[in-house]
C-alpha cells in the first residue's frame, strides 16, 4: 500500500513539473549579432566561437537570419569572447571580436566584422 501511494505522489509531482521540471530557474541565454563592416547590416552565414580567458573554446556555431546566433549558456561566471570569420574558415576574408562578462543574466552581444583582408 506505501509503495503505491509513493508511487502516485512521484506520478504527480513529476506532472505538475515540481519534481523534474527547471522551469523557475530557467537557464540564461546567449545571443549574439554578426554585423557587417561599417555596422549597417547584419551578416548570415558568419561562424562565431566562444572562448573563455583561458582561451578555451566554449562552443561554436553559424549566425542564421538577422545575423544571430542563440543558445543556452552553458558557462560559469566570468569573463568570455566571441570572435567571428565571414565567410567561415578556412575561406574568410573578415573577422573581428568582441570580449563580455556573464555575470548570471541572459547575454546580448555583437561582433563588427573587419574589413576584408
Amino acid at each position: 500500500m506505501s509503495a503505491v501511494l509513493l508511487i502516485a505522489v512521484a506520478s504527480a509531482l513529476a506532472i505538475n513539473g515540481n519534481l523534474f521540471s527547471n522551469s523557475e530557474n530557467p537557464l540564461p541565454n546567449f545571443k549574439v549579432t554578426v554585423y557587417q563592416y561599417g555596422g549597417g547590416s547584419t551578416q548570415i552565414n558568419a561562424e562565431i566561437e566562444v572562448y573563455d580567458s583561458n582561451n578555451n573554446r566554449l562552443f561554436s556555431g553559424t549566425t542564421g537570419d538577422g545575423g544571430i546566433y542563440s543558445r543556452e549558456w552553458p558557462g560559469s561566471l566570468g569573463n568570455y569572447t566571441v570572435k567571428a570569420w565571414y565567410p567561415a574558415r578556412p575561406n574568410d576574408g573578415q573577422n573581428g571580436q568582441n570580449g563580455f562578462t556573464y555575470s548570471g543574466a541572459s547575454i546580448v552581444t555583437s561582433v563588427t566584422l573587419g574589413p576584408n583582408y
